[in-house]
């Protein structure tokens, strides 16, 4: 990463201060010394994985200080999310079965986690920890089917009760995993931040999940590749412009427990085991915890069932690669494509 040019202390504590009333509601309007049009970028690792910001700027300063008020807020709320962190709210609920005063943040993702499993009847079920945490310490062996058996019975997002007062899990040795949407929730927070902050180019990125907002520095489009799921075969084999929308991708080869990748950590959580179609789901929508949770929902309900859900929703387009490399994609999605030949 290149060296950018540096903010002085009085700068940052300006910029943060005012910044303050901005997470709060307010609005911000930048009065530092106006460079020409710049794209600011930094790169931390938070959750386990690197989040990437990218901000078009008036000066590298009021770029540089958006940025770091941007993951001071981020690493609040990963705070929240983060289950192997024994005093996180998620941590505690997992522990005890219950969590009173829950964060407003933990509260809203999992309201939306409950809609994405009635939309994908339980394709998508945030209480699959029990299976998750079955298959990873039965490695490097399957776990038996009695034993899927056992920890399906403690899998039901029905059995989830979510409000501002309090959330609860109806029945002892029920946990929940936030893997597959909480990454698409600190996307769009992160770039809520940056718009409060008064920038509307920008581009926030989380393992994958990402949402490219207006347009990049030269007034151009922001272009995203899709990678092939398999190291034997390399390559994008799409490219596509996206403004304003969000990218998500889930994938057989991000942790498999088999080497033909039969067996990976999408799990589906009705039957216990891993669907045998897919090997990656790329879905573009208007948020990213929405993109995010439907890629996990498409990888368990397969090419047919998946894009007959995806046709149904509005503004939502699906790429699908199969493990023999065939791509099948929503009605929507060619318009979004500007190389078909990559």
């Amino acid at each position: 990463m290149e060296h950018k040019q540096s903010l002085s202390r009085r700068d940052f504590i300006k910029i943060t201060a005012v910044a303050g009333s901005v997470l709060a509601g307010g609005k911000l309007l930048f009065d530092l010394v106006k460079d020409e049009v710049t794209t600011v970028s930094e790169s931390r690792l938070l959750m386990g994985t690197i989040i990437n910001l990218a901000v078009v700027a008036e000066s590298n300063a009021a770029g540089e200080a958006a940025i770091e008020v941007t993951f001071t807020e981020l690493e609040r709320q990963v705070a929240i999310f983060n289950h192997r962190e024994s005093e996180s709210p998620v941590a505690i609920l997992n522990s005890i079965g219950k969590l009173a005063k829950p964060p407003q943040e933990l509260v809203e993702v999992l309201t939306q986690a409950i809609v994405i499993s009635e939309m994908t009847g339980g394709a998508f079920d945030v209480t699959v920890k029990p299976l998750l945490d079955l298959y990873q310490q039965s490695q490097p062996e399957l776990p038996s089917a009695e034993a899927v058996e056992s920890a399906l019975s403690l899998v039901d997002y029905t059995q989830l009760s979510v409000s501002s007062e309090g959330i609860t899990l109806g029945q002892p040795g029920m946990a929940i995993t936030l893997d597959g949407i909480a990454k698409g929730f600190i996307v769009d927070s992160g770039t809520a931040v940056l718009k409060k902050l008064g920038f509307e180019n920008v581009y926030v990125e989380a393992g994958g999940d990402l949402m490219a907002s207006g347009k990049k520095d030269g007034n151009i489009p922001w272009k995203i590749g899709i990678q092939s799921p398999r190291e034997e075969q390399p390559g994008l084999l799409s490219q596509i412009n996206i403004s304003n929308q969000a990218v998500a991708t889930s994938g057989d080869y991000f942790q498999y427990y088999s080497t033909d990748m039969l067996n990976h950590h999408i799990i589906d959580p009705r039957i216990g085991f891993s669907s045998p179609d897919l090997a990656s789901v790329t879905i573009l929508s208007g948020n990213a915890m929405q993109s995010d949770a439907l890629a996990t929902a498409v990888m368990v309900l397969g090419t047919d069932k998946g894009l007959k859900l995806i046709e149904s929703i509005p503004f939502v387009d699906a790429y699908l690669i199969t493990k023999d490399l065939e791509v099948e994609a929503s009605s929507g999605f060619s318009s979004k494509v500007i190389n078909k030949d990559v």
